[in-house]
This record gives structure tokens, sequence and C-alpha cells, in this order.
């Protein structure tokens, strides 16, 4: 390949993996086929192999894009507030967990789908993705409850507590909008829900 095609070849392949990760998300892996992904990033179903080579293949790269992106924001975010004290610290978390799931619902609607079943993909994705970031979020948290931000109790509860509070209404947006006529994806109700997971956990912490 040369210097030039490989420029063209970068736009198509995120053009690709952009459409992969809206269909896995909404249809699972055995949903979602090679023909849809192509429609939705206007592409022809050939590039797919030529890039990819497999299904499978497109699908561990529509992971690694979704999740790589969320584990590096949430690094550099965490570092930032290094010197910040606890309570700020988990607060101002909170509020970047919450607004990540409404600009990306996406990432939980796949952790959902692939999530349910035992299956090599699942495999995958907890030794790739999900055991770093969840080794990761047990120190950020173990530091906070050494200090009392957080309440005692097992990580693995605040860790699906948190995953589910932070990102549910986003990920059911229309059964939210339908049953209150208020939208999740407003910037207002996106900073409401913020400060309402935040000041949820850090109550709770005072409460143990």
């Amino acid at each position: 390949m040369t210097e030039i095609q490989r420029e063209k070849a970068v736009p198509t392949k995120s053009r690709i993996i952009t459409a992969a990760i809206q269909a896995f998300s909404s249809d699972g892996y055995e949903g979602a086929s090679t023909r849809q992904i192509a429609s939705l990033a206007g592409e022809n179903q050939g590039l797919i192999t030529y890039h990819f080579g497999s299904k499978e293949s497109l699908w561990r790269a529509a992971v690694d894009a979704l999740f790589g992106g969320f584990r590096s924001q949430l690094e550099a975010r965490v570092e930032v507030l290094a010197d910040a004290d606890p309570a700020t610290r988990i607060r101002l978390l909170v509020y970047f967990l919450v607004r990540y799931a409404a600009q990306h619902p996406e990432q939980m609607q796949l952790m959902v789908q692939e999530g349910k079943a035992d299956s090599p993909r699942t495999t995958w994705l907890v030794d790739r993705h999900i055991e770093p970031m969840f080794a990761f979020f047990t120190e950020v948290v173990r530091d906070a409850q050494a200090v009392g931000a957080l309440p005692n109790v097992p990580v693995v509860h605040l860790f699906y507590t948190l995953i589910g509070a932070t990102s549910l209404i986003f990920t059911h947006a229309p059964e939210c909008k339908r049953l209150t006529g208020l939208d999740p994806m407003d910037d207002a109700m996106i900073e409401a829900h913020a400060e309402t997971v935040a000041s949820l956990i850090l109550r709770a912490s005072s409460l143990t």
C-alpha cells in the first residue's frame, strides 16, 4: 500500500468502525451484519474484508476504539484531579462518567449485549478492557474509601452501581422521554443527573 493509499484508508476505516460500533451496540454481534455496517458507513462491503479481514476482527477493532478512548480520558481526568480533596475528586469523576455516558451511550449498550452471555467475545472484552478498567477503578475507590469519601463497601458493588447509575438513563433515553416527557440528552438533564448521582454517592459515604 502506498502512502497516498494509506492516507485515504484512514477515513474509510474510521467510518467503518463508527458504523460497526453503532450496529454492534444496537443489534449485538449476531444481529449485526457486515452488509448493514457497510451501508451505515456508506462504503462497499468488500472494504470491510480488505481492511479488517473478518466480522470478528472488525468487532474487536470497534471495541478497542470505544473502550480505548474512554480509558485514556478517564486516566487523564484522574491525573488532573490528583490534588483535589477526596470529595471534590469523586464528585467531578462522577460528572465525567455521566457526561461520557451521555455522549457515548453505545458503550454501555455494547457491554449489555456482550456481558449477558458467556462467550469468547465476552472473555476477550473482559480480559482486554473491563479487567484493566476495574483494576484502575479499584485503586481510585480504595484511595477514596481510606479517607471516607466513598462508602466502605466491596468495590464490585460500587463498580456496577456506578455503571448503572451513570449510564442507564441514556441507554434507555427513548423510554425515559416517553415516561416523563423529559429528554435525558438535554444538557440540563445531563448536568442534573450528574449532580444527583454524585450527591447520592457522597451522601452514602457519610452514612457508613
